[in-house]
């Protein structure tokens, strides 16, 4: 494995603008955005902004979920909004472990929590692990380095702990890691075997996208695997001020598709970017210590865990607050005792089915001849799915059902949690998820009653790349990716079933539809076997498990649509530099 650049997805750090936590505050309670108020404090509350509240008015906070930030360095909990936040650390007995200024802000995005209404993480009450993967960090001059080293092992330790091995009998159900190299199609053997792990621990993968846009490819790894979820940032337009826009810095696709059966790249075929969410103008913990990346200088708040920064944006801080979602939806699928609940593709079908179209919003749907709306591209190349929405999502997920003790609750009749066996049904609400598997024909999904013209439909398929890691041999493979495609049909027992749209991206593990229905009627989706984009070996099994999520909303809160129109591992026992993305001040 060649040398590559590792880089943490922040872009701003303003040392003059360090701000006291003792100041007037609403009484809102969450992360805050120093956008929309008067100062650092006052501005946009980020949970309520994407809908979280809609999960703590059940009960959910994260309390029974467990998610582990893992970058370069570690969380500092000595912070007041992370005191006694972090329960486990890990990293390999090789390195120290440093605290580090960007994992603590990235810490209290997911799930920091204090005393002060702007403290609040997304998930506040999940059990939150920092793990380290830097050996050491390299001074390239200034206070704060770009660069650091890792080890296979010290890479390696914390992903197999907190996917794999687990500590104490527990694993981690979410995993945010903000950091990046470039590898555009994917097929770097970091890359893979994080694909690999995730796909055999079903644990729930999150990872900033980048900021090298709005350049296209600029999507790096592990981002552009297959398998997790990949996170852009939003940011505010100067029109509504709400996070609606996604930010010019934000890394997105199209990105490049490696064939491992020709050894060839197929440029900018891909949609890597999942979702989007708030990725600047933020408030976040600071630490000041000289540890991590913080190599040389001193200390400018004196040791105090009093200290915020504002202004802070990149990817690495969009990506933890989808991390801070999941885990949201991981405490109530534990609670609910429903085992496809907490499926890692059901969760992220689910977050992606119900985000909101972002300005300028384009899958590539087109209307062929026949009226049909088709996509090949499936998701918008910089926004993915849209933003993150979790009061949608709530909708899809439980809908009004009501939990009225462990694995105890009421269904409603607003949505579909789940089928029974794995190859599709019937009399389906209009807003559900499922999971299910499939290795030939089509999985048939009839929905419940009429659906009127002029609902918003949207609906989302993922499914795993067949990936592997074998930590004994040290080797991963990249063994198949399966073609599956989205279909909605018009049923019709006059004139004949007729088909209304279709997703087919065979270069991707998402297909998504969204459209406004122009005919009111009784409708179908389909999940359909094309067949294999690539298999290395011939005589693997082709049965692939997939997630579905569905919303057909007459009161649609997903805004306007737009117009249609084999590989050894063995030299990772050597140690590369690698490099953060520089900082930038702005005062």
């Amino acid at each position: 494995m060649n040398p590559f650049f590792l880089k943490q997805s922040h872009r701003h750090l303003s040392l003059s603008l360090l701000l006291l936590a003792h100041a007037s505050c609403p009484t809102a309670h969450g992360l805050v955005s120093s956008y929309g108020g008067t100062g650092a404090f006052d501005g946009i509350y980020i949970n309520q902004a994407i809908g979280a509240d809609a999960f703590y008015q059940d009960g959910f906070f994260g309390q029974n979920a467990t998610v582990a930030n893992i970058e370069a360095g570690l969380i500092w909990n000595g912070h007041e909004s992370l005191l006694g936040r972090v329960s486990q650390q890990i990293f390999h007995p090789s390195i120290t472990g440093q605290v580090d200024w960007h994992a603590t802000m990235v810490g209290q995005a997911i799930a920091g929590s204090g005393q002060y209404t702007f403290q609040d993480g997304i998930a506040p009450q999940a059990q939150l692990w920092s793990g380290a993967i830097a050996t050491n960090w390299t001074s390239e001059g200034g206070d704060y380095s770009n660069s650091f080293a890792i080890s296979g092992n010290s890479f390696l330790h914390p992903y197999y702990t907190a996917m794999v091995a687990g500590i104490g009998g527990n694993r981690a159900d979410v995993f945010n890691s903000s950091w990046g190299f470039t590898d555009p199609s994917g097929s770097d053997d970091i890359t893979i075997a994080l694909d690999g792990m995730m796909r055999s621990s079903g644990v729930i993968g999150v990872f900033s996208a980048g900021n090298s846009g709005p350049d296209a490819n600029t999507v790096g790894g592990p981002s552009s695997g297959y398998n997790g979820i990949t996170v852009g940032a939003l940011t505010n337009t100067n029109i509504r001020p709400i996070y609606d826009q996604v930010a010019d810095f934000s890394s997105r696709g199209g990105s490049d598709a490696f064939d491992p059966t020709t050894n060839q790249v197929i440029p900018g075929i891909r949609a890597t970017v999942d979702i989007v969410a708030p990725g600047d103008n933020l408030t976040l913990a600071f630490y000041g210590g000289v540890t991590g990346g913080h190599i040389v200088g001193t200390d400018p708040t004196n040791g105090s865990g009093q200290f915020y920064i504002p202004n802070m944006a990149g990817t690495s801080f969009a990506a933890p607050i989808v991390a801070g979602a999941a885990a949201l939806m991981v405490d109530a699928g534990k609670l609910y005792g429903v085992e496809e609940m907490t499926n890692a593709l059901v969760i992220k079908s689910t977050l992606m089915a119900a985000a909101t179209t972002t300005q300028g919003w384009n899958n590539g749907q087109t209307v062929d001849a026949h009226g049909v709306i088709r996509t090949t591209q499936a998701l918008d190349l910089a926004a993915g799915a849209g933003a993150l929405n979790l009061e949608q999502a709530h909708n899809i997920y439980l809908g009004n059902s009501q939990l009225i003790g462990p694995s105890m609750y009421f269904t409603s009749d607003s949505n579909t949690m789940g089928i029974a066996g794995v190859t599709g049904g019937a009399n389906l609400e209009a807003n559900g998820w499922d999971y299910g598997q499939i290795q030939g024909g089509a999985n048939l999904y009839t929905l419940a009653g009429t659906i009127q013209a002029g609902a918003q439909f949207s609906a989302v398929l993922t499914w795993y790349a067949a990936r592997g890691f074998d930590v004994d041999l040290g080797t991963v493979n990249d063994e198949s990716l399966s073609n599956l495609s989205l279909e909605l049909w018009l049923l019709d027992q006059v004139d004949g079933d007729r088909l209304v749209g279709r997703s087919e991206s065979p270069w991707s593990t998402s297909e998504m539809l969204r459209f406004s229905i122009n005919e009111t009627g009784e409708y179908q989706m389909r999940v359909v076997w094309d067949g294999m984009t690539y298999q290395t070996n011939p005589t693997s099994s082709a049965l692939t498990e997939y997630g579905l999520a569905w919303s057909f909303d007459s009161a649609s809160t997903s805004g306007a649509v737009p117009e249609t129109s084999t590989m050894a591992l063995t030299a990772w026992a050597l140690v590369f530099v690698v490099h953060r993305r520089r900082p930038s001040f702005k005062a």
